[in-house]
């Protein structure tokens, strides 16, 4: 009996480490890793492979590395940075994420018509111009919605894409 006590035990140590192992490997390796995961009305789109971070003061370009984003050591010390990218038929800017949501995923969710009714959007706002980030940092996640943050991009004859807000 006691032998195979030890034996579950044991069996469950390793699931565990391998699973730290496996979201380890997920996120990448080191503290301000983060990835980003983006639904377009309830349906995945394609993920950003680049994002803009940017203060006051300075702005980084980062480029997905093994899955994730990586903080660039120049903006550790920040204690809040804006977030910008595209995807396909967007762009995206979050203004002043606090840099602590920067080690873990995010998932991001778009609507062109209506948020499920557990998002209130304020006053005048629509859906197809707000975004709502669910960051999987601590417990319990922290979920933000923000207004203005999504721009509509369109792609001209050469196949350029801009932005109907750029002159």
């Amino acid at each position: 009996m006691i032998k195979k006590i030890y034996l579950v035990f044991g069996f469950v140590m390793l699931l565990c480490a391998g699973m730290r192992k496996m979201v380890a490997q997920d996120l990448g390796s080191g503290d301000q890793c983060f990835r980003i995961n983006v639904q377009l009305n309830g349906k995945a789109i394609t993920a950003p492979t680049a994002i803009t971070l940017k203060t006051k003061q300075k702005k980084s370009t980062v480029g997905l590395e093994q899955g994730c984003f990586r903080l660039p050591s120049e903006l550790t010390s920040e204690k809040a940075v804006d977030v910008s990218f595209i995807v396909p038929g967007n762009r995206i800017y979050l203004s002043r994420i606090a840099t602590g949501f920067l080690t873990g995923r995010w998932d991001i969710d778009l609507r062109d018509k209506k948020f499920p009714s557990d998002v209130t959007l304020p006053k005048g706002a629509t859906a197809k111009e707000a975004c709502t980030v669910v960051f999987h940092v601590g417990e319990p996640e922290t979920k933000l919605v923000q207004t203005g943050c999504r721009k509509p991009l369109h792609e001209n004859k050469n196949g350029q894409i801009w932005d109907i807000h750029d002159k």
